[in-house]
């Protein structure tokens, strides 16, 4: 007999060999670590994690020689203390020059497909470039950049890359490498699902409100989180319009697809450590949990794209008790990955620039 052909299911198709980018001669695999809950990421074939390239990006994600007047850096609207959020309701820039957008975190995004609050960037390679070059956040230009960072750099692109000069490719690889490894997955909630810690009573009740419906007829009086804030990561990573009064200038994932239906919706982040990332929502319009929970509790705006699950909700809510409402906060405070919080943030350079000028 002959075999004709070899049929697969559309999930199990064998993947195309993928060249590595740039892979030194030496080299150290960098060990991720994970929650045994996760899935395996889809971690980019082209871009293997390496310690070297690691250390690299983490270097580049702190230097301020990345903007153009050289007093701010990624980290500088990133604290790791914050869950590598600032907590301002819009980030500034250099010359104190404020954007629109609330600093998003930045763990678990390997398990990401698209970046922004509006998803205009579908790659980590393509997003860490757009704040270098914004005028409102380091508004430096790509080319200064490679030039300053072959003058003091070189080595350490070499390390990571192998011989050939700086490029924007490597800059970016560099840092996606490093923000590919930062993660969370060490919450008091994830201990207590592990046996090795407990729940207090108004955690736990928060925890049942928190996955149970909103189903009145079949006796269900639940927060309903869970619908875009279920699963390992507490996101589904999609895009949901949440109820907020609508912005005229701020149209969400509509601004990139131009559909109407998608008018008002935004990327729905992870409330893994959200205890620390205040303020809330894409324009920082929420200073507390407390407000967070009063929105979704009474403060809906219904719009023709208003999520179904939310939607499905009475006029006035759902009608959650201070106690119940109190429970769901305790519960949210559990998932602080005790990981965060130890470092002080780092500050504005306010002295005269010693790097790239422009």
């Amino acid at each position: 007999f002959s075999v004709r052909g070899v049929s697969y299911p559309p999930d199990e198709v064998p993947l195309a060999a993928v060249t590595p980018l740039f892979l030194p001669k030496n080299y150290t695999p960098f060990p991720l670590k994970m929650s045994r809950r996760f899935p395996m990421p889809l971690l980019p074939r082209d871009n293997p994690l390496l310690t070297q390239r690691v250390a690299l990006g983490k270097k580049l994600f702190h230097d301020k020689s990345l903007s153009k007047d050289g007093t701010i850096s990624c980290a500088t609207c990133h604290h790791q203390d914050k869950a590598f959020t600032d907590g301002l309701k819009f980030s500034t820039g250099i010359n104190d020059q404020e954007g629109d957008k609330n600093s998003m975190p930045l763990f678990n995004l390997a398990w990401k497909s698209s970046f922004f609050w509006d998803g205009r960037a579908k790659s980590i390679r393509d997003q860490v470039l757009q704040p270098i070059q914004d005028h409102r956040e380091m508004a430096s230009d790509l080319k200064t950049v490679v030039a300053q960072l072959q003058k003091d750099e070189s080595r350490a692109f070499e390390n990571a890359f192998g011989p050939g000069p700086v490029t924007e490719e490597k800059i970016a690889l560099a840092l996606e490498n490093f923000l590919l490894t930062l993660t969370s997955y060490d919450s008091k909630f994830d201990r207590a699902m592990s046996g090795k810690a407990k729940l207090s009573e108004a955690e736990q009740r928060g925890m049942e409100l928190f996955f149970t419906e909103y189903e009145p007829r079949s006796q269900q009086y639940g927060a309903d989180c869970f619908h875009c804030h279920g699963g390992s990561f507490f996101s589904d990573h999609q895009f949901h319009n949440n109820g907020l009064t609508p912005s005229l200038a701020d149209t969400g994932l509509m601004k990139v697809t131009g559909r109407e239906t998608d008018r008002g919706k935004f990327s729905t982040p992870s409330l893994r450590n959200i205890a620390l990332t205040a303020p809330y929502m894409h324009d920082g319009r929420f200073q507390t949990l407390e407000e967070v929970i009063r929105h979704y509790n009474e403060g809906i705006h219904r719009t023709s794209t208003l999520d179904p699950n939310l939607a499905k909700h009475p006029k006035g809510g759902i009608a959650l008790s201070g106690k119940d409402q109190a429970a769901l906060i305790s519960f949210l405070k559990s998932l602080t990955d005790k990981k965060y919080g130890a470092k002080d943030p780092p500050k504005k350079n306010t002295s005269s620039p010693e790097k790239i000028t422009q």
